[in-house]
């Protein structure tokens, strides 16, 4: 109960937040049709991986590689988050 509270008064705060930005102008058609077709391309032809993957082993996979292509700029991110914990006293 005291977590579904703060959740609700978190979310009614980044509202107000989001709130207060000017309104983003739409996008040119012939952009948001170019986003629409290559989205569903990608997601037409899943099913076609499936034939010589597994989809729970995608699930896994997916995730696994972007984290190792990614590890340098998490691991940067978590170091500096930890520099600035004074009393870790991280270097």
């Amino acid at each position: 109960m005291i977590l579904a509270n703060l959740f609700n008064i978190l979310l009614s705060s980044i509202e107000v937040v989001l709130s207060l930005l000017p309104d983003i102008p739409s996008l040119p058609e012939e952009l948001l049709s170019s986003a629409y077709s290559f989205i569903d391309l990608i997601f037409d032809n899943v099913g076609l991986l499936g034939l010589f993957i597994p989809i729970s082993t995608i699930k896994v996979v997916v995730p696994l590689v972007l984290l190792i292509v990614n590890f340098d700029k998490i691991y940067k991110l978590t170091l500096w988050v930890l520099n600035k914990i004074p009393k870790l006293d991280i270097d």
